[in-house]
């Protein structure tokens, strides 16, 4: 597709609201990206990672899960933007009180969890079709909640900026041997992180947001060899 126009511009920024930034990425995708013939079988590759994570929110068939089907969680994301090895989506607040509701979270992060935690079922089902016996490994997730401002284009397409954006990008690269990790900004109480497996700990290395405490599993955080624990956190 040729652009044969100038960006027009914003028109303008909506009032700040509450927010909450997903972003996952595919590990090792540079790597995958770069194997002969690959254009032939990146597209595909691409849509079905994308096709699990929007099952997660969307609802559908979760082969990867015990459950094996999710139904469509209770908020849909405003925005959606493809980063080149993964994606971004970002939930707005609405008038029931949608970020504040803590089902909608835990549901969210522990589907999340549990697709990470079960890549290597997603991977033999891409194998189906694929024949490249070394995909990526593995996917990782970073979440997180604050102030987010909408801008509207000319031509009416909406785009968001925010800390939280910013927060959630930063996470994801955040310790090679953790793929999930989410800000404590989400506001979830103790007495339901525990029952999920996931505790509060701090960040002190997360450029921009040094010191943040952050969620993670503990068996997680087990596995961190003894001195990247000593680098990256600090236990509250």
């Amino acid at each position: 597709m040729e652009i044969t126009d100038k960006f027009e511009g914003f028109k303008n920024a909506e009032r700040p609201t509450l927010g909450l930034a997903l972003v996952f990425d595919i590990s090792g995708f540079t790597n995958f990206f770069n194997k002969p013939d690959i254009h032939f079988y990146m597209t595909e590759y691409i849509n079905q990672v994308i096709e699990t994570v929007e099952i997660i929110i969307w609802g559908g068939e979760s082969y990867w899960s015990k459950t094996n089907q999710y139904k469509p969680l209770s908020g849909k994301p405003i925005m959606r933007k493809f980063l080149g090895d993964g994606m971004l989506y970002v939930w707005e607040d609405t008038e029931k009180g949608l970020i504040t509701k803590n089902d909608f979270k835990i549901a969210l992060i522990n589907r999340l969890y549990n697709l990470q935690l079960n890549f290597d079922k997603i991977n033999k089902r891409l194998n189906e079709t694929i024949p490249i016996g070394d995909l990526p490994n593995s996917v990782k997730f970073g979440i997180a909640q604050g102030t987010i401002l909408k801008l509207t284009e000319e031509n009416g397409a909406v785009d968001c900026i925010g800390p939280c954006i910013n927060l959630a990008s930063r996470l994801v690269k955040y310790c090679s041997e953790i793929n999930f990790i989410s800000s404590a900004r989400l506001n979830l109480p103790a007495s339901e992180l525990e029952k999920s497996g996931y505790f509060k700990i701090i960040a002190k290395e997360l450029r921009s947001f040094e010191n943040e405490i952050v969620i993670i599993d503990k068996d997680d955080y087990e596995n961190v060899n003894a001195a990247d624990k000593k680098r990256l956190f600090k236990e509250i």
